[in-house]
Parts: C-alpha cells; structure tokens; sequence
C-alpha cells in the first residue's frame, strides 16, 4: 500500500485521541453542531505510518479519527508537523466511493473511501480521504458509512 500500514480501531468517543477530540470539539463548537453518545453509530480512529522512501529513510505517523452519527460524518486529522484539523458534513450532501475502485488505486494503492461533497465549513464541493485498514473495524465503519448515506436519500 504505497508504503503505508494502517490499522483501524473502534472505539467510544470518550478514546478518542486527546488532541483529535479537542479538535473536533472546538469544530463541533464553531458550527454549532452536538454529538451524544445515543446518536453516535461508530467511532472510529486510524493510526497510518508512512515508510519514506529516501536516502535517510524513516517513517511519518498520521492519526485519523472519524465519527458517524444518525445525520452527520464527523472526522479529525493529525498528521505528522502539521496542526490538528476537523470537519464535519451532513450525510445528505455527500457521496462515498471506495478508494480501492477508483483509478488512483492503480498508481497509488491503499485503503479507504472517497467523500466528495458539500463540508460545514464550505460553500463548495471537495474531497476527502478517510483511511481504513481492511480489517474488522475498517469494513464495519465503511459498511455503516455507506447504509446511512443511502437512508439519508430517502
């Protein structure tokens, strides 16, 4: 997978990296969005580390937590020497597409899944990669992920 191991856990909101979830609190803040347990299907966090591939070598750590709620996806992103970052999109404004079926699979391989909509902090369409391992807890969240998008098209 391009050099990246990742591994996926579930886990309640209250594991959730420290530093992830005070980011995604003050982002759930800004926007005036609330998450309670009860609305909360799976939480979820992926630590991925990257093999570089230079002369000196080494490796960069890259931690990812995301939340599904009844109406929302919620994610956190801490990647190495880069600040915190969170975000948050309702499920109706937004498509999943698996990464692994898309052609940059066949130049870059990994695992995880597109989203491509509309965000909370903007008025224009982006893009976003969750990483998921291929494990237990990648393929339920990604499983859930998709059954609650589609429900919110009804």
């Amino acid at each position: 997978m391009a050099g990246n191991v990742r591994l996926t856990r579930e886990c309640a909101l209250t594991e959730l990296d420290q530093s992830l979830s005070a980011a995604i609190q003050a982002h759930l803040s800004k926007y005036k969005l609330a998450v309670t347990p009860e609305s909360v299907q799976m939480c979820c966090e992926t630590e991925s580390t990257q093999q570089k591939k230079s002369v000196f070598g080494g490796s960069e750590k890259a931690i990812q937590a995301v939340i599904l709620t009844d109406g929302w996806l919620i994610w956190g992103e801490r990647v190495h020497g880069k600040d915190n970052s969170a975000g948050s999109a309702q499920l109706n404004q937004i498509e999943m597409r698996d990464y692994e079926r898309t052609a940059m699979f066949n130049i870059i391989p990994d695992s995880g899944v597109n989203i491509t909509g509309q965000y909370s902090d903007s008025s224009q369409t982006g893009q976003l990669f969750i990483a998921l391992d291929s494990g237990p807890a990648g393929a339920k969240f990604r499983e859930l992920l998709r059954e609650a998008i589609k429900n919110s098209k009804k």
